[in-house]
């Protein structure tokens, strides 16, 4: 099984560290507010407006160059 070892210089990579040690988390979150901005749309009620605004929060979810969520 490959494995995969990650070295930072720390104190001055602490941000990219924390950024790697947090992603799994920052994906969930992402996955979450997604699924939270699909569900208004298919089943809730919204205005005009925060159906504009559920849209755009999972186009920039979905559509980023770094594709944010699989």
């Amino acid at each position: 099984m490959p494995t995969v070892t990650l070295r930072y210089r720390l104190p001055d990579e602490q941000a990219e560290y924390d950024a790697a040690r947090q992603g799994a988390e920052a994906k969930s979150v992402l996955w979450d507010i997604d699924q939270r901005c699909r569900s208004l749309l298919k089943h809730g009620e919204p205005g005009k407006e925060a159906a504009a605004l559920a849209e755009e929060i999972r186009r920039m979810i979905w559509d980023s160059p770094e594709r944010l969520i699989n």
